[in-house]
Parts: C-alpha cells; sequence; structure tokens
C-alpha cells in the first residue's frame, strides 16, 4: 500500500458561446478605436475647421529632459489684465478670452465665463489669479518638432520676433499649426 494519496480534481466545463465572445471582442476592439479617434480628432479639428490667428510669442527656458522635442511658447494673452474681466476669476477656472486683432497679432479683448456668440475666442484656465492680472494656460505653450529642429527655433525665439500661427474653433478649442519668426526659426 503506498502512502500518497491522489489528488483527484474534478474538471470544471464552462460552456463558452463563441458568438457573444466575438461580439464582446468587436464591442472592445470598437471602443479602444472610438477613444483613440476621438482623441486624434480632438487635437486635430481646430486645424482643418478652425479660424486662424497670430499670436505674438515671448521667450521662455524649455529645459526639459522629459518632454522630447519642443518649444516651449509664452504669449502676450498668458498675462492678462484683471481689468479686462467682467467678472472676477479664480485659480483653476475656464476662462473665455475674446480677441481683437492689433496689427499682425490678435491680443486679448475681454474676459468672459462662457463664450461668447460671435468673434474669434480662445478657451483657457486660470493658472494664477491677482487683483491685477490673470496668468492663463490655453493648452498650446508646447509645440512639437523634429529632432534636431527645437533647440534651434527655441533660441530664434528668444533672439528674434516670433509668432504662432493658431487655429480657433468657436468652442475656444486651440491648435498651432506653425511656428513663424523674423527671419526664419531654423
Amino acid at each position: 500500500m503506498s502512502n500518497s494519496t491522489a489528488f483527484h480534481t474534478p474538471e470544471i466545463s464552462v460552456p463558452v458561446n463563441k458568438k457573444l465572445l466575438g461580439i464582446g471582442l468587436l464591442l472592445t476592439l470598437v471602443l479602444q478605436l472610438g477613444v483613440l479617434g476621438t482623441e486624434y480628432l480632438s487635437s486635430t479639428w481646430p486645424l482643418k475647421y478652425g479660424e486662424p490667428v497670430l499670436l505674438k510669442t515671448e521667450p521662455i527656458d524649455p529645459r526639459s529632459l522629459f518632454r522630447g522635442n519642443y518649444v516651449r511658447l509664452n504669449y502676450g494673452i498668458s498675462r492678462v489684465d484683471a481689468a479686462l474681466a467682467v467678472d472676477p476669476f479664480r485659480k483653476h477656472q475656464t476662462v473665455f478670452v475674446t480677441l481683437k486683432q492689433e496689427g499682425k497679432y490678435h491680443v486679448a479683448e475681454r474676459l468672459l465665463h462662457e463664450p461668447p456668440e460671435q468673434g474669434p475666442v480662445i478657451r483657457g484656465r486660470i493658472r494664477w489669479a491677482s487683483d491685477q492680472f490673470y496668468r492663463i494656460d490655453y493648452g498650446i505653450e508646447a509645440f512639437f518638432m523634429p529632432k534636431g529642429k527645437a533647440i534651434a527655433a527655441q533660441n530664434a525665439v528668444r533672439e528674434k520676433e516670433a509668432w504662432a500661427q493658431i487655429y480657433l474653433l468657436d468652442s475656444g478649442k486651440a491648435a498651432i499649426a506653425d511656428l513663424i519668426c523674423e527671419g526664419g526659426c531654423l
């Protein structure tokens, strides 16, 4: 007689409906493609259907080892006089900045809590608020470029007059189409 005891585990059979499994996999694939497609369209939609405006850029130090090849941009409309606000804003609030053209650039005209009916408007978020001015981020503060060109473009932005070609949707969503420097950026 043997001292070892053999354990027998019963096999559990789970019926698999191959049709339902296929539908589940297909729905998962469609959902993933939908999320990726929405992300892609939300970033390219302003470039295809938006209104173009020029914003004057201001130099800023872009040093970061983790962000990749990009030019860090600051705009004249990034620091806006608080007197342009119809009503006061707090940090982290969404703001709609109406723009007007002055010379070749667009500048801030008014700060609103809701998008206006017409006119160029850019949507941003209040990063910092005081009684004198608001610091606003628009989601267009980094312009990604091919490897090697970003450093040359960043240096040109510091040394020359530069502006960004921005496209705006009626909702205020913005996307950068191009970076332009007096005499060329590269």
